[in-house]
């Protein structure tokens, strides 16, 4: 292998996401690949140094590659079709609390196939995957840019779409997973964006039911002192 790794790993164009056979591909020359003992000895060395940051088995963030990729980039290798949603793209947006050590995403399923959800840690991350019916997550629940962020490189739920497939999954007799809280900051929230994607998603009730309960909240005597305290 004569290529220097940060020639390999280094900038925009690098690979962000990683596995053993990308790692392989990368390394390789024209005329064969790299030998397996010395593919393994270079990954560890790049584990060492901080290039690579591992995830699951086989699976690795390119620290070096810009922007710096997060461990949400991985959850649509760990899971086929997953798309990072729910309590980590509104935490990051600063809608909801945030915890940074857990990614949650939703997986497409059809009728007769529900994929595995199970969740699956990493060193220092907990994945954490719930699945949805394919038409809540594909075309048929709005244009593209009402339901994935853009400006990412990866399957990433807008925050308006996030926060539907929580309150489908919050009402689903099929999930464990509890709705939305009320202590939310919706103003941060594309309010056509939001309604747009409610009608598609056919939530359009449940969206009412609670936005009704989270006016209520935000006028109990005791959630407005609560916030004056904090201010």
């Amino acid at each position: 292998m004569s290529r220097q790794p940060t020639s390999i790993l280094l900038g925009a164009e690098a690979p962000r996401v990683l596995t053993i056979p990308m790692l392989a591909a990368v390394l390789s020359d024209r005329r064969k690949q790299p030998a397996r003992n010395t593919l393994f000895r270079w990954v560890r060395e790049q584990v060492a140094s901080g290039s690579l940051r591992p995830m699951t088995r086989g699976l690795y963030i390119n620290q070096l590659a810009a922007p710096r990729p997060t461990a949400a980039e991985a959850a649509g290798f760990i899971r086929t079709g997953a798309i990072v949603s729910l309590q980590t793209v509104l935490g990051e947006a600063g809608i909801t609390n945030n915890f940074p050590d857990v990614v949650t995403s939703v997986v497409p399923h059809e009728r007769g196939h529900v994929p595995s959800v199970g969740p699956v840690k990493a060193a220092d991350i907990e994945f954490r995957f719930h699945s949805m019916p394919a038409r809540l997550l594909d075309d048929r629940a709005g244009q593209l840019e009402d339901r994935i962020d853009l400006e990412v490189k990866y399957s990433r739920a807008t925050p308006e779409k996030a926060l539907l497939d929580w309150l489908y999954l919050g009402e689903s007799r099929y999930s464990r997973i509890a709705g939305p809280p009320l202590d939310v900051e919706i103003e941060r929230l594309n309010g056509p964006r939001l309604r747009r994607l409610a009608r598609s998603m056919e939530l359009v009730e449940q969206l009412k039911v609670w936005q009704t309960r989270k006016k209520e909240y935000d006028l109990d005597p005791d959630v407005r002192e609560n916030a004056s305290d904090d201010e």
